[in-house]
């Protein structure tokens, strides 16, 4: 065949005929296609040529000579379909020919406009012939790539078409293309870092001569702002946290070589957006110091900024970025009076953001985002009931905002996490068999943002975290095959992501807690294996812990798996390690316990005081046993609401046993039973605490 394909389309899109035709034409085929076979044959290097000559069309109703020899001489027929291209004659011909010709199965849609399946007056793109029926009068539906912004989008549909052009499926080509595009980011990011120190040199070198200086400045900052920004959203997409630090540092060498005359609006604008994405990078290696550092200088600068110009809404927009995070570093540093000082401004520079203009989307999401912040606040604070209100009422706003914009894999994240908080305050107020509900729901909705963006490491990451929690729901339900399926589902992704960029202190994080849950749920059938995966727990969190020593959420974790140690060591006997993985505990939470008493430090301080108290009755200290357990009570019942918190249930009804107060013990079991909680591990025998 002499063309790849026929491109068939009307007069009135001829722009977008012209703009397929180049891409076709210049498109190169991924290097580990290159020789293997599709559905119509060997793939070669390139696409070939393309025919979309309409110039020579005849006044009469035939296509004339020169169409029909070239439409036999194409492989294919490209229909660019639209409401005008529905409406040719043309078109309409020259897709019933190449119909009629037998290679119906050929024909490959191209939507730019108009409404697939519609068939009103200026909604429907198919021409007649598209829609045909088969010889068994069965309708024949077109294969059809959608490059509406609502559809496919231009891009992922243009893949589209070549996938079916060369014979291959879609995922394959998306895949072996987008490892090229990496290559090629790559290189670019390096050429990056390296044209940015030619121009911070130029700016330095030229800073005597005013005018030139100026002028180079404001290069030097295009490609600041082009690194970022546009290149850091990229790097955040492929997980190359490495090369952003280098762009990070880049910056701040940069920053440092201005004098304080030469900060212009824009260049305190660029400076305040920058310091906040550096900001990010430094809080995800885990350094809040850093992190907290380059928060503060944005806020300086975005506040000078907004006083300067208090009717601008895009520096109010920037300040209310810059409260966000001081605040966020904050609450992970446990400080949740700082925290909620801060989140406080963050929410009412959101709202006065929102009143500046209703028809900006991203502005009105903001006092959604600052709500949200207060609600999880609230939850830290072990006020369930208030933030579970506040996250049901942007739940419903979500819900309308994502069937609005379907396509919009950010805004259904976003929505997936509120599903996950509420299924945390779910959880945390007894309501296992509703926690475990919205679970699944965030993870079907971010394995559906994975299946349509499956080159985007977040949404893997995201995955885990929702696996985990999950898992959590489906332990205290005592649905533990379940539960094994969620942990090995995420493990290996965890696992994936560590090793794509360790420079990520989350990851070491994510795969720790993984390890974790895959010893608690072998501890009951397979002690030895338990043990192995807790001791690689410990590594991994004690890597997270080294990076971020006042974060609350790893300094609990990490204490878990020294309790896990504890436990697994007690169950065989060897009771100076028990002692000593206590004390590892008991050192950790001790020391967080001081800066903010926080719920979840509470309940793994009384499961240590557990276990101590079973050493030291191991060992014949009755009395210190004695004391251990009703320290463990105390702790438990201090500053207690009504009902008690759902997660103090568990390790009370353990320490009432152990003190032998079984009849206080039942009244809390019989909560947990109530609500379909099962116990990992059996309460403690009741003979035996009877006879103590």
């Amino acid at each position: 065949m002499r063309y790849r394909a026929f491109i068939s389309y009307s007069h009135a899109d001829a722009r977008w005929a012209r703009w397929l035709m180049r891409r076709l034409e210049s498109y190169r085929v991924p290097a580990r296609l290159v020789g293997t076979r599709g559905t119509y044959g060997p793939i070669g290097a390139r696409l070939g040529a393309f025919f979309r000559d309409r110039e020579e069309l005849p006044s009469a109703g035939d296509l004339g000579a020169t169409i029909r020899a070239a439409m036999a001489e194409s492989e294919s027929l490209v229909v660019i379909c639209s409401p005008t291209a529905a409406k040719s004659r043309w078109v309409n011909a020259e897709v019933a020919a190449f119909r009629e010709s037998g290679r119906g199965d050929r024909v490959l849609c191209f939507v730019i406009a108009g409404m697939p399946g519609a068939d009103g007056p200026g909604e429907a793109c198919f021409p007649p012939a598209l829609l045909a029926t088969d010889a068994d009068g069965c309708p024949i539906e077109p294969l059809a790539a959608d490059a509406r912004p609502e559809g496919d989008g231009r891009e992922r549909a243009f893949l589209k078409l070549v996938a079916g052009l060369l014979g291959v499926g879609y995922d394959t080509l998306a895949q072996r293309d987008a490892q090229r595009r990496n290559r090629t980011l790559a290189v670019v990011a390096f050429a990056s870092l390296v044209g940015m120190s030619i121009a911070i040199g130029l700016a330095a070198a030229a800073y005597a001569a005013r005018n030139d200086a100026q002028r180079r400045q404001a290069q030097a900052e295009d490609i600041l702002g082009f690194m970022l920004g546009d290149l850091r959203k990229k790097l955040t997409t492929v997980g190359r946290l490495d090369l952003m630090r280098a762009v990070d540092d880049k910056a701040i060498g940069y920053f440092a070589t201005l004098d304080a005359r030469d900060l212009s609006d824009r260049s305190l604008e660029e400076q305040a957006r920058s310091l906040t994405g550096i900001g990010e990078v430094r809080l995800a290696e885990g350094n809040h110091d850093a992190a907290m550092k380059a928060f503060r200088e944005a806020h300086a600068r975005s506040t000078a900024l907004r006083e300067r110009a208090p009717a601008n809404g895009q520096r109010l927009f920037d300040l209310a970025q810059a409260e966000y995070w001081i605040g966020f570093v904050a609450w992970r540093q446990g400080r949740l009076d700082d925290a909620e000082k801060w989140l406080s401004r963050y929410r009412d520079s959101a709202i006065e953001l929102a009143a500046m203009d209703r028809n900006k989307f991203d502005w009105q999401k903001e006092v959604a985002y600052g709500h949200q912040s207060l609600a999880v606040l609230s939850e830290a604070r072990g006020r369930y009931a208030e933030a579970e209100r506040a996250m049901r009422s942007q739940l419903n706003l979500y819900r309308i905002w994502v069937d609005r914009r379907p396509t919009d894999l950010e805004l259904r994240f976003e929505a997936t996490n509120i599903e996950s908080w509420l299924g945390s305050l779910a959880m945390r107020q007894g309501r296992l068999a509703e926690a475990e509900s919205f679970f699944f729901e965030e993870v079907r909705g971010l394995a559906r943002n994975h299946a349509m963006d499956p080159l985007n490491v977040r949404w893997k990451q995201e995955r885990v975290e929702a696996q985990v929690l999950l898992a959590e729901a489906q332990v205290q339900r005592g649905r533990l095959p379940e539960a094994r399926a969620s942990i090995e589902f995420a493990t290996p992704l965890a696992l994936e992501l560590l090793e794509r960029d360790a420079a990520d202190n989350t990851r070491h994080v994510s795969l720790g807690i993984c390890r974790w849950w895959q010893a608690q749920l072998a501890s009951v059938q397979s002690p030895d294996d338990a043990r192995q995966a807790a001791d690689v727990a410990v590594a991994l969190l004690t890597h997270a812990h080294r990076a971020e020593p006042r974060n609350d959420r790893i300094v609990g974790w990490l204490a878990r798996a020294r309790v896990q140690q504890a436990q697994l060591a007690l169950i065989r006997d060897q009771r100076e390690a028990t002692r000593l993985y206590l004390a590892a505990a008991r050192a950790l939470i001790n020391t967080a316990w001081k800066t903010g008493q926080g719920e979840d430090l509470r309940l793994w301080l009384a499961r240590i005081n557990l276990l101590e108290g079973e050493l030291a009755q191991r060992s014949g200290n009755s009395a210190v046993a004695t004391q251990s357990w009703n320290e463990a009570r105390r702790l438990l019942l201090e500053n207690a609401t009504a009902p008690l918190a759902f997660g103090r249930l568990d390790p009370l009804v353990r320490a009432l046993h152990l003190l032998g107060q079984t009849g206080e013990a039942e009244a809390h079991a019989q909560r947990l039973d109530a609500a379909g909680f099962k116990p990992l591990q059996p309460w403690p025998a009741i003979p035996t605490m009877a006879a103590r």
